[in-house]
């Protein structure tokens, strides 16, 4: 049988990846305006040396609102890096596949093929191993037609992101009536960056400490902190989604956390919804070119 996922049982990543990205992320943020009055703060929380140390100064920082970010995009975004590339460059799927991304947010590397409005007989002739795009890009394609292709589709991967729909248990379960393949979800953030994955036993999703840091509000919010994205730096965003995280080793073998149970903040709805653009870096230009650098709120869907 082909194996489509290999690891080591319990080997997690190190931390040295992690404390550098932390400090390259700090010194981005003391170049966006929004934190310009904490910049003494991010100075002595670069010498946080694990993961504690790190979270705990994150503490004296404070916590962006998700309407807010939105509404005041340009306070985030350090001109001098906008025309270079987000550090993160993992793949839709954690081994080589032929894969069909559909209708992603941000920009898609890696020899994925890119299909913003698929019909499905395009879909067939490119003959996918792999096809991911946002939950409700996927539910579209599972009622477009009847789905026909020889042994070829193995999978499914589920984008979700701060601001997009997230995968509900009656979508997968759909997806899973009309292609006949299992579906895996990634949450990944606004440049593409991975936060967390699902792996094959369906128990949560695997996050990285190099890659992101999560802690939680009272209420269950999480806040994230990206370091992999020092294009728009935010620490502590409030993302609107809650979920636990658990520790304990996963069935699938990995010793790292999960996001358990990741679920929408019910009663609170957006005002402002994360605007349609084939990445947030075209996004920043735009309401650079049309606003100045008095930029407003960004358009909305």
């Amino acid at each position: 049988m082909r194996s489509f996922w290999s690891r080591i049982r319990g080997k997690s990543p190190g931390l040295d990846k992690a404390s550098e990205r932390w400090r390259s992320t700090l010194g981005a943020a003391a170049q966006v305006p929004y934190y310009s009055r904490w910049k003494k703060e991010l100075h002595r929380a670069q010498h946080a040396t694990d993961a504690e140390a790190r979270s705990e100064a994150l503490l004296r920082l404070p916590v962006v609102e998700l309407d807010y970010l939105f509404q005041h995009f340009y306070l985030f975004r350090e001109k001098a890096t906008v025309a270079g590339k987000p550090q993160d460059g993992s793949s839709l799927w954690p081994c080589e596949a032929r894969i069909a991304v559909v209708s992603p947010w941000f920009h898609v590397g890696g020899g994925a093929k890119l299909l913003l409005k698929p019909e499905l007989e395009e879909l067939r002739r490119f003959a996918p191993e792999v096809i991911a795009g946002p939950a409700d890009a996927l539910e579209a394609l599972a009622t477009a037609g009847d789905w026909q292709q020889d042994n070829c589709l193995f999978a499914m991967t589920a984008l979700a992101g701060v601001g997009t729909p997230l995968l509900s248990q009656s979508a997968r379960l759909r997806l899973w009536r009309a292609f006949g393949v299992p579906v895996y979800v990634q949450l990944r953030g606004f440049q593409g960056e991975l936060f967390a994955r699902e792996c094959e036993a369906h128990n949560g999703l695997h996050f990285d400490a190099a890659n992101v840091i999560f802690q939680r509000r009272p209420s269950g919010e999480l806040l994230l902190t990206s370091l992999g994205n020092t294009r728009h730096t935010v620490l502590r965003l409030a993302t609107r989604l809650e979920a636990s995280i658990e520790t304990r080793i996963c069935d699938c073998g990995l010793s790292s956390p999960r996001l358990m149970n990741l679920q929408a903040v019910t009663g609170r709805a957006l005002e402002h919804a994360l605007p349609s653009a084939p990445s947030l870096t075209a996004l920043a230009a735009a309401v650079s070119d049309t606003q100045g650098t008095r930029a407003g709120r960004l358009p909305s869907r």
